[in-house]
């Protein structure tokens, strides 16, 4: 049976078509719904860790600022007397001890009786701050915890020494249970929560303050092996259920990177709103998924009616944007042609009048150079003079070119160039680049950077597998800015020709970097 227009919108065909796809359609949007469900766990894993980083960073912070104290008892060293010295360190601790986290600061000068800014709050605290320096009278910096029955203390010690040669040793307590409330005010709107613990696991900072003092691997799923990390950087990730919203979430574990300690950091999200979006999303896919179901069956009929005419269309669409491609290559190349040319016009003289210059001062000092610098010239020029159809040439061919390009640059200027070129892998000298590409970046640098013997200008080319990079130290002429840009545009337009999009230039601390992808 010939199987015509006709005979396709007759019963059983019409039928065998629609069913098949329908069965298509319906399994395409069934796995994308399982895609975009993947796509948003991910998403919301990242969002979660994202948060994480957040927070346990805020939590550093914090830590880390109660340890400034030293920086501004120098600073109280530099501006004081030995008569007034005392007083700033008073004045100093009444200050610290405006609040409720800061207790029991003390200082003792060059050995003598150890001063309380502040009523001490346990009769025997003298005696243990003269048994800690006695104890650590070597170390510059201590601090530890101090777990009595009444307080729950982070201990900060330090020691330092003026130009006088005067000694101030200056301590003071951190209340943790004072600090849990001050946590409670800062970063209110993040959906997490954190605690913090030192290496035998004593909670030192959680929201619960019933949970401080406790031993977090006795209440927790968090073990020993849970603080082991590679690096500063690394961190565990676990679900657990939490001791203090008693649901379950997700866990993070992380080294608290806080000087002079061995603490680490959990940040707990609720697993409920790490997996809402997820919910969701599975049930507006769903949704999707039968809302397709339903439309499929209603307009098979009238899509069939219309496919040849938008084939045609489309058929017509992609002749027209073919044709518009080819013509837009065309005038790329014939753009690159131009300001090569362009380029060329400018490098010729202006390169050919220095270079012979260079060549009249060599003939009378050195003659075997100068024969050398006149083969080179001229094998430079025969380069220049004969282009590629392409635009483009080996690694090899421009290496070679460029070689001698160097040469004459060196013998005219001395100990004012430095050159480098590494080769990583010599097979890629048979891939392509861009006609001159390596002398326009090193014209670049040369025609905008000071070049002296106390500071030469340093070249570097280094061929990699997939690209070229070239680098120069920068000390840019004044009139930097009013650079031709004919070297760069001629270079974007053989890239863009041949579809590469990662040719680049850029500074980054003090050097001016060329990134030329290679062609084949």
């Amino acid at each position: 049976m010939k199987f015509t227009l006709k005979n396709t919108f007759s019963g059983r065909n019409f039928f065998i078509l629609g069913i098949v796809f329908i069965i298509l359609t319906l399994l395409s949007t069934y796995i994308l719904s399982s895609l975009i469900t993947q796509v948003t766990e991910k998403t919301n894993s990242e969002t979660t860790q994202r948060g994480f980083l957040k927070r346990q960073e805020i939590v550093t912070q914090e830590f880390s600022r109660l340890l400034q104290t030293q920086k501004e008892v120098n600073q109280i060293l530099k501006i004081s007397t030995p008569q007034n010295l005392s007083d700033n360190l008073k004045v100093l601790g009444t200050i610290h001890n405006n609040g409720n986290i800061v207790k029991n600061t003390w200082f003792q000068i060059n050995n003598q009786k150890i001063e309380f800014t502040t009523s001490k709050n346990s009769p025997d605290l003298e005696a243990f701050i003269q048994k800690l320096i006695l104890k650590n009278d070597n170390l510059t910096e201590f601090n530890t915890i101090v777990n009595d029955r009444e307080n729950f203390f982070w201990r900060i010690y330090f020691k330092t020494t003026a130009k006088n040669g005067i000694i101030v040793k200056y301590g003071y307590d951190i209340d943790l249970k004072s600090l849990q409330s001050y946590f409670s005010t800062i970063d209110q709107n993040t959906p997490n929560y954190a605690f913090v613990f030192d290496k035998n696991g004593t909670v030192l900072y959680h929201p619960e303050v019933k949970i401080l003092k406790k031993n977090i691997f006795k209440i927790t799923n968090i073990s020993a092996a849970d603080t082991t990390f590679a690096d500063a950087d690394s961190f565990s990730k676990k679900t657990a259920f939490s001791e203090f919203l008693q649901l379950d979430i997700v866990r993070y574990t992380k080294r608290l990177n806080v000087k002079g300690t061995k603490w680490y950091v959990c940040v707990n999200f609720p697993k409920e709103i790490a997996n809402e979006d997820v919910t969701s999303v599975k049930k507006y896919a769903s949704l999707i998924y039968f809302i397709t179901t339903a439309i499929l069956v209603i307009f098979f009929y009238l899509f069939t009616l219309y496919s040849r005419k938008n084939f045609r269309e489309k058929s017509n669409l992609a002749k027209e944007k073919n044709r518009l491609r080819v013509e837009n290559e065309k005038i790329n190349k014939e753009k690159a042609l131009i300001q090569l040319q362009q380029l060329k016009e400018q490098i010729n003289p202006h390169f050919l009048f220095n270079s012979l210059n260079s060549l009249y001062m060599l003939i009378d000092s050195d003659t075997n150079v100068a024969r050398k610098f006149t083969l080179n010239l001229s094998k430079i020029y025969r380069y220049l003079i004969n282009p590629p159809i392409q635009n483009i040439v080996t690694l090899q061919e421009e290496l070679l070119f460029i070689e001698k390009y160097i040469f004459l640059q060196q013998t005219r200027f001395t100990a004012e160039f430095i050159f480098t070129i590494n080769i990583a892998d010599e097979n890629v000298l048979s891939k392509k680049v861009p006609y001159l590409s390596f002398q326009i970046a090193i014209e670049n640098a040369i025609k905008h950077n000071i070049a002296s013997e106390e500071t030469p200008l340093s070249i570097t080319i280094d061929i990699k597998e997939n690209e070229v990079i070239i680098s120069n130290n920068l000390n840019e002429k004044p009139n930097y800015d009013i650079e031709s840009r004919f070297g760069h545009k001629y270079l974007e337009s053989i890239y863009n020709y041949y579809s590469k999009t990662d040719f680049k230039t850029y500074k980054n601390d003090g050097y001016f970097i060329c990134i030329l992808p290679l062609i084949g």
